[in-house]
């Protein structure tokens, strides 16, 4: 008996067509697309929703979200990281990183009540997704180790430059203040001045941390970003 895997299925139908990633599906790719949407409850990334609306939502991912949010992770890495942001050879054998399993989990059961998973898009459509929660142990900075961090923060190539990257991290910035985080961190690569230009604009700023960090298959250094805000009146 063959055992339908939809979130398999969905992002075969993201890694397929490769690099550049395509701001229009195939039909047949659409019609599968929407066959899984259809008998799975599976929220769709682009390029199979068009392009957000002003009125797309920021709200907190749900499980049926996960398959979208690697894919939207996926799609992200093809667009953003070549031309010396990270090797064409490491990118051109990508895998997908962590697998939807992963960001399922994430959703249906956080690790605290100080982490959050929030999704830019209607239910059932996901441009873009923030992952934050506590400072990572060995990410610290000694002087301030009870800090938030966001983890990760990634539009869809097609969403970009119309707002919903820094309607996530408002959001984020918000929440973190009402579980009572005074200040937060990021990482972004040494050699992605784009995203470095993005946080500064937002009031962030560099801590002076490099990080190196060594996946064996590749290795980069991350510029540290922090941000303080007081904590909300009672």
């Amino acid at each position: 008996m063959v055992v339908a895997d939809p979130s398999a299925d969905l992002l075969r139908l993201i890694t397929g067509p490769g690099d550049p990633p395509p701001a229009e599906p195939t039909r047949g790719d659409a019609r599968a697309a929407a066959l899984i949407r259809r008998r799975f409850g599976l929220s769709l990334p682009p390029p199979f929703i068009g392009r957000p609306s002003g009125e797309e939502p920021i709200r907190v991912a749900t499980a049926t979200d996960g398959p979208a949010i690697a894919a939207v992770k996926w799609r992200a890495f093809g667009a953003n990281y070549r031309g010396g942001v990270l090797s064409d050879a490491f990118l051109d054998r990508r895998d997908v990183v962590p697998p939807p399993s992963f960001w399922v989990g994430r959703a249906m059961l956080p690790p605290s009540r100080r982490h959050r998973l929030l999704v830019w898009g209607r239910p059932g459509t996901v441009f873009g997704y923030l992952d934050a929660g506590p400072v990572h142990p060995e990410d610290a900075d000694p002087s301030a180790p009870e800090s938030g961090e966001v983890y990760e923060l990634y539009v869809d190539p097609t969403a970009q430059g119309l707002g919903g990257g820094g309607r996530l991290l408002d959001e984020a910035e918000a929440w973190f203040r009402s579980v009572g985080f005074e200040r937060a961190e990021l990482s972004t690569l040494v050699t992605n001045p784009g995203a470095q230009a993005f946080y500064a604009a937002r009031g962030w700023a560099p801590t002076g941390r490099i990080i190196p960090v060594d996946l064996g298959v590749v290795a980069f250094e991350e510029m540290r970003f922090a941000t303080s805000f007081g904590t909300p009146r009672s």
